[in-house]
């Protein structure tokens, strides 16, 4: 074979090496990335997610203490407005306080004489006779004079300044403080405030006469089975 042919067959030899070559490029660019970028890329992916959840874990925390830090303030205030907010009522009829039948006494300068029961009254000679100078009031629709005169009787001897040993129930109908300032706070403004021993009569006498228009004798549990029909 002369120089012309083995120049073709080198010339062939070299085509075919360069084929070659580009195939193994191609093939090459075509392969996918190592394994180190691909777990570059997940630690990337990994990170962001734990933060984003860093952030909502941490979100949510703060509504939740905001709400209930309000539901704190809002108990707080219900608690406040409870505490600063008063009721007054009209006591209920079945609690007026009124002394039962105490003792009758008999006062002397020095000396108290007891009669038969097991309290005695501390009366106190009163400065104005009863019915002296004072207004006559009449008397409830239903009820006498003979049985208003027995109830001031059994109750404090018909003594207008009559009080009890305990100091707690005073005047003739022996009223407590509490039920005095009751019936005169609905009826009788003038008289809140006034003790019993210190009212005349004429007003102790009203004031036994609204008590009764509102209760009845029941105020006087004891004394009144002792009236007359």
């Amino acid at each position: 074979m002369g120089a012309r042919g083995r120049g073709a067959r080198v010339g062939l030899a070299g085509t075919i090496i360069g084929a070659v070559l580009v195939l193994a490029g191609a093939t090459a660019a075509a392969q996918p990335l190592p394994s180190t970028a691909s777990a570059e890329v997940e630690a990337v992916d990994v990170a962001d997610f734990e933060e984003r959840a860093q952030r909502w874990a941490e979100a949510r925390r703060r509504a939740r203490e905001e709400a209930l830090r309000k539901a704190e303030e809002l108990a707080n205030a219900n608690r406040s407005t409870t505490s600063t907010t008063t009721t007054t009522t009209r006591p209920p009829a079945t609690t007026t306080t009124i002394r039962p039948r105490a003792a009758t006494t008999t006062t002397t300068t020095t000396t108290t004489t007891t009669t038969t029961t097991t309290t005695t009254i501390a009366s106190v000679t009163p400065t104005t006779p009863p019915g002296a100078g004072a207004v006559k009031h009449p008397i409830p629709a239903g009820t006498t004079e003979a049985q208003w005169h027995a109830l001031r009787q059994c109750e404090s001897t018909q003594n207008y300044r009559a009080v009890s040993r305990s100091g707690r129930y005073r005047g003739a109908y022996q009223f407590s403080i509490r039920t005095w300032d009751w019936v005169a706070g609905m009826h009788y403004p003038e008289l809140v405030g006034v003790d019993p021993i210190d009212a005349s009569p004429s007003d102790q006498d009203k004031m036994a006469y609204q008590l009764y228009e509102i209760n009845g004798w029941d105020p006087w549990p004891t004394c009144r089975k002792r009236l007359p029909s």
